[in-house]
């Protein structure tokens, strides 16, 4: 998969470019939760910048199958930027929840669509399934070092200086890192071969796309209500200091998951393989729910990250199978918006369930999301060996 050439640089400045995912909630989070001292308010903000990304992530996906990637990315980076600046400056001021609330949805709208642009480009890169497959489960590995490095710096940033300097600071990270991204010159792929600029029909033309959506938001709830329960935890415990680690450690655990899967991948059909790797997923949050001290936790947190990976490189080998051609990005845009506004909705019930049902109950809602998403995967079970997805 590495051999084809400019294949490692793209995965690499990728992650560059989408390195501010991995800090953003979090910052955003301990921000908010300062600025108001309301947890029900800091998974608002969470929550309505995740939803504003999953409203807008297809709408950016479809604009670059029209115009091209750089056109794109970078206009979205530079209002992303903006958007961190004005959120941090909102909490400086004590502009209050709803102001902060909206600065946070701004940032999720405008997140540069890198993950679709890669996730595309592969299909494009590489015409053997099993390659293909690779790639996404190398992608999917290689990710994770967002949510490592991302929650670690974030914490690191808000506890040497401030949760407002650390928002501020993603400002420059994503002009940074979009810019290194689109250095790129796989980017310009589609359009030499004459693949983007096409005016076809919406991806969710395709029925096994719009079913396949069920499910990923279903694994997003979960990950959101994770994704507010760690950092709950290690607050309800005195130690806002372990909000990051704890973090990293689930990320881990998903990264050697990933490696596991990629490595051991078995010859069931792909659609068994999601199916079966969703219920892992809801049976590795069960220790999250008992976890009662941080040592506890950290061992839960690592646990519970173990399935993610394999599950998303799963997810996205299948958006390859029901795809209508020339929707690539579009399609790759639908299925992380659906799971970006799952995590919108996980983080803002779990934000709200907390104070009144315990620091506990973000991982119940969790692993109930997880259980049902096993559950609509069962659509897929014994499909997609070879053949493509089903087109209404």
């Amino acid at each position: 998969m590495l051999a084809r050439a400019g294949a490692a640089r793209l995965i690499g400045t990728g992650l560059v470019g989408r390195m501010p995912q991995g800090m953003t909630s979090l910052a955003t989070l301990l921000l908010v939760r300062q600025a108001t001292g309301s947890y029900a308010a800091a998974g608002a903000a969470v929550g309505a910048s995740a939803l504003a990304g999953a409203t807008c992530g297809p709408l950016l996906g479809r604009l670059v199958d029209r115009v091209g990637r750089r056109l794109v990315v970078g206009p979205a980076a530079v209002l992303q930027a903006c958007a961190f600046v004005a959120l941090a400056l909102a909490a400086r001021a004590h502009l209050g929840a709803a102001v902060l609330v909206a600065c946070a949805a701004l940032v999720g709208a405008s997140v540069p669509p890198i993950a679709p642009v890669v996730r595309a480009l592969f299909g494009e890169l590489y015409q053997q399934h099993e390659v293909r497959e690779t790639a996404y489960a190398i992608e999917a590995i290689s990710q994770e070092t967002i949510w490592i490095v991302g929650p670690l710096a974030a914490t690191l940033a808000v506890t040497l200086v401030s949760a407002e300097f650390a928002v501020a600071m993603l400002a420059a990270v994503v002009l940074a890192g979009s810019l290194l991204f689109m250095t790129s010159p796989l980017l310009g792929l589609g359009d030499q071969h004459g693949l983007l600029g096409h005016q076809g029909g919406s991806a969710l033309a395709s029925v096994d796309l719009r079913w396949l959506l069920i499910p990923v938001s279903l694994m997003g709830v979960a990950l959101g209500s994770v994704e507010v329960g760690i950092p709950s935890l290690a607050l309800h415990e005195h130690s806002r200091a372990a909000t990051g680690f704890l973090l990293a450690l689930w990320s881990l655990g998903s990264m050697l998951g990933g490696i596991t899967y990629s490595r051991a991948r078995s010859g069931a059909p792909l659609g068994s393989r999601y199916a079966a790797l969703l219920a892992l997923n809801c049976v590795s949050i069960v220790p999250l729910t008992i976890a009662g001290s941080l040592g506890v936790a950290a061992f839960a947190s690592l646990i519970a990250g173990l399935a993610i990976a394999p599950a998303l490189s799963c997810m996205n080998s299948l958006v390859g199978h029901v795809v209508i051609s020339g929707s690539e990005h579009e399609a790759f845009g639908w299925t992380l918006s659906g799971l970006v506004a799952g995590v919108a909705g996980g983080s803002a019930l779990a934000g709200v369930l907390i104070t009144p049902v315990g620091v506990h109950a973000p991982f119940g809602l969790a692993l109930a999301a997880a259980g049902l998403a096993a559950v609509g995967a069962l659509r897929f079970r014994g499909r997609f060996g070879t053949e493509a997805g089903a087109i209404a």
